[in-house]
């Protein structure tokens, strides 16, 4: 960008995966589209790097899912899910056009593929370029101040999309209001080995049982993730010794522990602690938040990637036809996809909630998944981390019932029966509230706390993880 002002159609701040995709899409359809991020190159950035069949099937239609192969990218066939006492290995399912269960990709590989090929489809990339404030006329945003190559320019554009995360700056120099504001209750750890041992058939470890939760998998260039979740009362311990934190909780999962024997530490371990799960007002006149800018939930569903690739895809073409016509129009696209955003992930939001909640899981849930499961019916709770199965009706009023009526059967003492029954009255209640606060918004001010991220200086050599004898036995 040399001096002088430049004019776009489209101005996209944020170069990640939510910026350039939506830059590459936007540039296919033969608007003019500027990409900035301050960056001087794509680096690492806190990530759970999980993505599901949905955004696999995204990179292949974009045109960059063989290039990610070639950069080391795999892919994972199958799941290891632990939900309380249930537990299953099965295939995970594919529909027509999918290229994969699941696959991790560290975000130093992906990035620079999707910033490549914004380039590549027509945008203007523009690195090293730091947005430093909006233009405005008459109320209405029409560009961004950028500063570049020691000085400052200006972008006019007919929209700008902050897609810069969840410090987002173009969300704060637009006022836009968080609400359904939940803080976490949890904090995430994870770190990745070399020389692990994935078993022949690449596999997705999704463990939650208790207060444990652990996740494991075959990443890129033979690399292989472990993320940990400790409990409230071993947090402060846990931050004092990553290093042994992480080995105590890989080591009491057995898949895991079993495809670390041997391995090294290859990473940092990195985490996200003291984060809140919103939503944001989605677009105001001549501007709109995309990915985490927007709305960003617990990563106990690792679906921050997958919901960026989603959110690009819906955006590019309401706002490609907009831009035909008026302001007007273009303001009011942006508004639908705002109230599509919240419609549509309202319901993921609370389940990301409750699989990061302190404690067990209700107990009628891991009931409801294994009656699924044994009438070979898997596939519909596997599609709610792709989110193209609806919680609700996985997680019907019917099934939530009967499996709830299953429990109470079963022998057992009192105090269990009680139990099950508290949890449904909790799931119940939680709904009505959930609804009420989405029908109702209430509204906060100011930014949520950026997440802490807790790094190990040196990537140490830890000894070998092995499987803890105490492992559990687990109905299948």
């Amino acid at each position: 960008m040399s001096g002088g002002d430049e004019t776009v159609d489209v101005a996209v701040v944020g170069a990640r995966v939510a910026g350039a995709a939506l830059g590459t899409l936007l540039a296919r359809r033969g608007l003019r589209v500027a990409v900035l991020d301050q960056a001087a190159a794509p680096r690492f950035t806190l990530s759970s790097n999980i993505i599901q069949a949905d955004a696999l099937a995204f990179l292949h239609r974009l045109g960059v899912l063989e290039r990610l192969r070639a950069a080391g990218a795999g892919t994972m066939s199958h799941v290891d899910m632990r939900l309380e006492d249930f537990r299953c290995r099965v295939p995970f399912p594919q529909r027509p056009g999918d290229r994969g269960g699941a696959a991790c990709l560290r975000r130093e590989v992906l990035d620079p593929v999707l910033a490549q090929e914004a380039a590549a489809s027509g945008a203007r990339v523009r690195l090293g370029a730091k947005a430093v404030g909006l233009l405005e006329e008459d109320g209405r945003v029409t560009g961004v101040r950028v500063a570049h190559g020691g000085s400052e320019h200006r972008l006019r554009a007919r929209l700008v999309v902050g897609a810069d995360g969840r410090a987002s700056s173009v969300a704060a120099w637009c006022g836009a209001r968080r609400y359904h504001v939940l803080p976490g209750r949890r904090s995430y750890y994870w770190t990745y080995f070399e020389g692990a041992d994935p078993g022949p058939e690449p596999t997705f470890v999704f463990h939650r049982w208790g207060d444990q939760h652990l996740l494991g998998g075959p990443a890129d260039n033979g690399l292989y993730i472990v993320g940990v979740s400790p409990r409230r009362e071993e947090r402060d311990a846990f931050h004092r010794d990553l290093e042994g934190g992480v080995r105590a909780h890989a080591r009491s999962c057995e898949p895991i522990a079993a495809a670390l024997a041997g391995a090294r530490r290859a990473t940092r371990i990195f985490g996200i602690r003291r984060f809140h799960g919103y939503f944001r007002e989605a677009a105001g006149p001549g501007w709109v938040l995309l990915g985490d800018s927007g709305h960003f939930k617990d990563p106990a569903g690792g679906r921050g990637i997958g919901d960026a690739f989603h959110q690009a895809e819906r955006l590019a073409p309401a706002v490609a036809a907009a831009l035909e016509g008026s302001d007007a129009e273009v303001d009011r696209a942006t508004a639908a996809f705002g109230r599509w955003r919240d419609r549509h992930y309202a319901e993921y939001y609370g389940l990301a909630a409750d699989l990061g909640m302190d404690g067990p899981i209700a107990a009628v849930v891991p009931r409801v998944v294994a009656r699924l499961h044994a009438r070979g019916r898997t596939d519909e709770v596997l599609d709610l981390l792709s989110h193209r199965a609806s919680v609700l009706r996985v997680l019907s009023p019917a099934r939530v019932l009967a499996a709830t009526g299953g429990l109470l059967a079963r022998p057992a003492p009192p105090g269990r029966r009680l139990t099950a029954l508290t949890g449904l009255g909790a799931l119940a209640a939680t709904e009505v509230r959930r609804r009420r606060a989405m029908a109702r918004p209430v509204h906060s001010t100011g930014q949520p706390p950026h997440p802490t991220d807790p790094v190990q200086p040196e990537p140490a050599q830890p000894e070998p993880v092995q499987p803890d004898s105490s492992e559990a036995e687990l109905s299948r």
